[in-house]
């Protein structure tokens, strides 16, 4: 079974998107309305195909469904659009189902907010009567991750995720802010085929006074444990990855398997798309990644997105906020959440 999102500002255009990726038997899993970083409306429609069926279909059999394919198009089109404006009602049936369900107006209007920050309908219901409390939101909803202590136990900890997602940056922040606490570090770096890949974490390194050690391939991975090896903590930095790049990710993938890793993260940025971050979460969870770091929280006008993607299952843990090396880094927990929320809410109702 493959799994895919497809997004377009309108359902007909997300669901033609379904049928021209994944073909006619593609299932429709789920789909929900949100707002991009622009404050415009998207629809997410999350879609699978079995794997096996679809690669038995003939070049020939392709060919031959081509022929009618822009009156079936046309069809399609007018046949989604009646569709989403029926779909798009119930929508807003059960969005004020879930509104009315609430116990006061206060706890609606916490819902509102919510939703104007773009947390999903769902999940803004179960947390309104937490957030118009000052109560920490999302506890029993999401999974909590915990913290890392080297200096009482040993940890080689891999950070993974998509390009620009920051992950060098909170390398560099674990590091010093181990390091003010007692803690001896060193840096692993498997960026290595990219021009430049090293070049960041290798000033990271040296002003910090850390070891980096390069690891190419498999065979590299023992000595380089070998030179850490006095460490109590071990950084495992590594080549960003893109869904276009599947060659290049199964090759990353299989290394860092064969590194001893105790605990190993993604790291998603606050200002990713919402479709975009989902997808990478569900990569990252059949790659066995089941810890979730946040970067970039300070550049994103919908913070609520991140309950979104947590509510996924993996495990919350770090964040980071800043460039300031390690000041602006920190434990991501239901407190640091809702005051993410309520700072935002601040910022919106001010401008």
């Amino acid at each position: 079974m493959q799994i895919k999102i497809f997004s377009a500002p309108k359902l007909h255009e997300a669901l033609a998107k379904v049928r021209q990726g994944y073909g006619p038997d593609a299932i429709i899993m789920d789909r929900h309305k949100s707002v991009d970083e622009n404050g415009e409306p998207v629809w997410h429609v999350h879609a699978a195909r079995d794997v096996g069926d679809s690669m038995q279909v003939s070049k020939a059999s392709a060919e031959n469904r081509s022929v009618d394919s822009e009156n079936a198009h046309k069809k399609l089109l007018t046949a989604m659009s009646q569709l989403e404006r029926i779909v798009d009602g119930l929508g807003r049936q059960e969005f004020e189902g879930l509104r009315a369900s609430l116990p006061d107006q206060r706890s609606k209007h916490g819902f509102d907010t919510l939703i104007k920050l773009g947390v999903a309908p769902n999940f803004a219901s179960d947390i309104a009567e937490d957030f118009v409390n000052n109560a920490p939101v999302a506890e029993e909803l999401l999974t909590w991750g915990s913290a890392i202590n080297p200096t009482e136990k040993r940890e080689v900890v891999l950070l993974s995720g998509p390009s620009g997602c920051g992950k060098t940056t909170l390398a560099a922040k674990l590091a010093a802010h181990f390091m003010i606490n007692g803690a001896s570090v060193a840096f692993l770096s498997t960026d290595t085929e990219r021009i430049g890949g090293l070049n960041d974490l290798q000033t990271f390194a040296t002003s910090l006074g850390v070891p980096l050690v390069p690891v190419a391939r498999a065979s590299d991975i023992e000595p380089a444990l070998r030179q850490v090896k006095s460490a109590q903590l071990v950084l495992v930095d590594t080549e960003s990855y893109s869904r276009n790049q599947p060659v290049k990710l199964r090759k990353q993938f299989d290394l860092w398997n064969q590194i001893p890793c105790s605990r190993k993260f993604v790291v998603l940025p606050a200002n990713m798309d919402e479709a975009d971050g989902m997808e990478t979460l569900l990569k990252a969870q059949k790659m066995g990644i089941n810890e979730l770091a946040f970067s970039k929280l300070d550049e994103t006008s919908y913070p609520g997105k991140l309950i979104n993607w947590a509510a996924s299952g993996i495990a919350i843990s770090y964040c980071s906020f800043g460039p300031e090396i390690p000041e602006q880094m920190g434990w991501l927990s239901a407190k640091a959440i809702t005051a993410l929320l309520d700072s935002q809410t601040k910022t919106k109702e001010s401008s």
